[in-house]
């Protein structure tokens, strides 16, 4: 994919998430040009409306899976974090840490940042409650999506990265990272504890940081 094709993926998915934000905190209606205009809330109460849920509102099983492939993407995360320790420790100095992998602590700190600030934002609330005593969560964007997309598709560049000259088992690894991100974005929109909306919000606020990365690390 060439630079300038990124850059366009970057910069429309970016300004899709923020019209998003801003449709759905302040807005029900967004513009769809000649063909007028759609309302977001209607859209997720429609899309919920496809799947019979369970009694509890939502697909317990789908979200545990969920749950757990979020679990891996943290380890994973993890790991890359301390690859880059371990250059700090051994080298004694920043400039010590293998690029790539700086590049990807980056990633991660901006993920953070980005997740944080539009998580106080208050967008959205949680459709259901897993705890019938807890209080009502805000799910605009998606931690999970944003947490896999992120983790995976940092994970499908270090890996051939590192292991370039391993054709079948970079072959291999990738084809997990690309069943977990899939797997991942699906699952946790037909679960049910999420909207629509939060999923999208975190595949546009995701992808740009993802596409920045590449630009980084020269992928």
């Amino acid at each position: 994919m060439s630079k300038t094709v990124r850059w366009i993926v970057c910069i429309w998915c970016f300004l899709y998430a923020v019209i998003l934000v801003i449709a759905l905190k302040y807005e029900s209606n967004v513009p769809l040009g000649e063909l007028g205009s759609i309302n977001l809330h209607a859209l997720n109460s429609s899309f919920r409306g496809l799947f019979h849920y369970e009694q509890a509102g939502y697909f317990r099983s789908l979200y545990l899976f969920t749950e757990g492939l979020g679990l891996f993407s943290i380890l994973v995360c993890l790991f890359w974090v301390f690859l880059g320790i371990r250059d700090l420790i051994r080298e004694r100095d920043i400039n010590g840490i293998d690029k790539s992998i700086f590049a990807t602590i980056l990633l991660y700190i901006l993920a953070v940042i980005v997740y944080t600030v539009t998580k106080k934002l208050s967008v959205n609330y949680a459709p259901v409650m897993m705890n019938p005593k807890s209080a009502l969560v805000i799910s605009f964007p998606c931690g999970n999506t944003f947490l896999i997309i992120i983790s995976m598709c940092s994970s499908i560049y270090l890996i051939g990265y590192f292991l370039e000259s391993k054709k079948r088992l970079v072959l291999i690894l990738r084809i997990l990272c690309v069943a977990v991100l899939g797997l991942g974005v699906i699952l946790r929109t037909v679960s049910g504890v999420n909207y629509l909306t939060d999923v999208l919000g975190a595949i546009g606020f995701s992808v740009p940081a993802v596409v920045l990365y590449s630009f980084i690390c020269d992928v």
